[in-house]
């Protein structure tokens, strides 16, 4: 990057794969957006270089980061966001379809290996994870993660997320003894276990 940025002219051709990705995730943000502010605004010398850029960073246009160089038509209803023509900055997504469930063993998301102008929403991560043979159980646990994630709401441990709770199991074997009185110790013993199992 620093030898682009210190070497490039106007007919440069820079190509920047994933910038910032090796860092803190806010760390690269904040460089990558500054750096393609800079290319904007920067002549060099009569003329800006052309540059081609790929991130995963959606978080630079949430946050609009982007110092007003691109134009976006919030009127589509398509998954991605179209840009108007006279963008400086003219973002591109890869296209995908979706098809029928009984189509498709892992995901109904399938690639079309073309480019489309917009700004994507999200990354498809999961139907890439899953297409790449991921097991199933492990994209099932990062979907419920993702969730818990937007909702704000703390996210639960795997082994809460599995079954049922310590304390609806106490209660499920509470119910299932009809006569406590006449039980033998170790069902005792055992109720007793579940119970501090609650309290931790």
């Amino acid at each position: 990057m620093s030898w682009m940025l210190n070497h490039g002219d106007g007919r440069s051709l820079f190509l920047i794969d994933e910038f910032g990705k090796g860092t803190a995730d806010l760390d690269g943000i904040a460089l990558l957006s500054s750096i393609i502010n800079y290319l904007v605004k920067t002549k060099f010398g009569a003329s800006r270089p052309r540059v081609v850029l790929t991130t995963h960073f959606l978080e630079i246009f949430r946050l609009n980061l982007l110092e007003a160089t691109l134009v976006v038509d919030k009127s589509t209803e398509e998954q991605s966001r179209s840009l108007s023509d006279t963008a400086r900055v003219v973002c591109t997504v890869m296209a995908s379809t979706d098809v029928p469930e009984s189509y498709s063993v892992t995901s109904n998301a399938v690639p079309l290996y073309e480019l489309r102008r917009g700004i994507a929403n999200h990354s498809n991560a999961l139907t890439c994870a899953a297409k790449c043979g991921i097991p199933h159980e492990l994209i099932e646990r990062a979907q419920q993660v993702l969730d818990f994630t937007k909702r704000g709401a703390p996210i639960p441990s795997r082994q809460q997320s599995t079954g049922p709770s310590p304390e609806e199991q106490l209660a499920v074997f509470f119910m299932s003894i009809d006569d406590w009185q006449s039980v033998e110790d170790d069902v005792v013993g055992k109720f007793l276990a579940m119970s501090r199992m609650t309290t931790q």
